[in-house]
């Protein structure tokens, strides 16, 4: 497997389109924090083509106003590079990259088809399902940094 890189938000937004969003405008692949300080784009290529993508940036949770949470967002892989441990890579990294930030809990709105890849990862349903419109059923998903990450079975 290919080595996770650093990328730029811009170069980021191509994919976050073609997997995430397709039928979204332009500058609403633009998210809240792609640029602030410490915000950690993420990415993966095969061969030269970015295949997969994750974005972290400190964020407050939704009803925890901790200041020490970073929410990931942008998880994205293309579909011709699924299964091949690409995701877990950039998750990892997005967590890492936090913590030693001081980040202290990670937080995410997974789609709820991805819920099973975070809690395999550790990360835990707050809430109930929602949707966000355009964009479908979701769950709060959240786990605290420097936690064990749960075994595999």
């Amino acid at each position: 497997m290919s080595a996770v890189v650093t990328l730029t938000a811009a170069e980021v937004r191509p994919l976050r389109r073609r997997v995430l969003r397709p039928h979204q405008a332009e500058a609403e692949l633009v998210y809240p924090g792609d640029d602030a300080p410490g915000t950690l784009h993420a990415g993966i290529r095969d061969g030269g083509a970015l295949v997969g993508i994750a974005t972290i940036s400190r964020e407050p949770m939704p009803g925890c106003e901790a200041p020490d949470a970073w929410r990931v967002r942008g998880m994205a892989t293309a579909p011709e590079a699924r299964g091949r441990g690409h995701g877990a890579a950039l998750l990892e990294a997005c967590l890492t990259h936090a913590a030693a930030q001081g980040g202290r809990r990670a937080w995410c709105n997974a789609r709820t088809p991805a819920a099973g890849f975070y809690a395999r990862h550790g990360f835990a349903v707050r809430g109930e399902e929602f949707v966000l419109p355009g964009i479908g059923p979701h769950l709060l998903m959240w786990r605290e940094l420097g936690a064990p990450r749960p075994s595999a079975g």
